[in-house]
């Protein structure tokens, strides 16, 4: 329950986040890598296509190691992993009924879009401990002409 609850928060915070535009003129169409998922001990890993539609990416993950064979978790996929302008990389709280969600949000740019870099969530008084327990890396980000 607790990971649905950060992953709904950060894809909230993401979506806020992703401003719509039109293609780009670098020719660019999609970027690839590897996301990985870390909420404590747990580890998945995904590989990753976001491609350039006319007004929005779309994302599609394909789980790989110990994930593959499972569905990755619905919100995942409402990330924006790319983003078409770069934007203040600041922090968002959102109260819960668990404490308030922090959540920090990192991209960096990639040809002519910003590819998110790590996304960490960490809950107010959580007791498993000091800085984030649920994140989020695009690992190894290539652009696709």
């Amino acid at each position: 329950m607790k990971t649905l609850l950060l992953l709904a928060a950060l894809v909230a915070v993401s979506a806020c986040d992703s401003p719509r535009g039109t293609p780009t003129e670098g020719g660019a169409r999609a970027v690839t890598g590897i996301v990985e998922l870390r909420f404590g001990p747990f580890l998945e890993r995904y590989d990753l296509r976001v491609d350039r539609q006319h007004d929005d990416f779309a994302p599609t993950l394909t789980p790989i190691g110990p994930a593959a064979g499972r569905t990755p978790p619905r919100g995942l996929l409402g990330l924006a992993f790319v983003r078409l302008n770069p934007g203040p990389d600041k922090p968002f709280v959102i109260p819960t009924p668990q404490g308030p969600v922090t959540a920090r949000l990192t991209y960096k740019p990639l040809g002519p879009w910003q590819v998110l870099d790590r996304a960490a969530l960490s809950v107010t008084g959580s007791p498993v401990g000091l800085g984030p327990e649920f994140t989020v890396a695009v690992l190894e980000p290539r652009l696709v002409r």
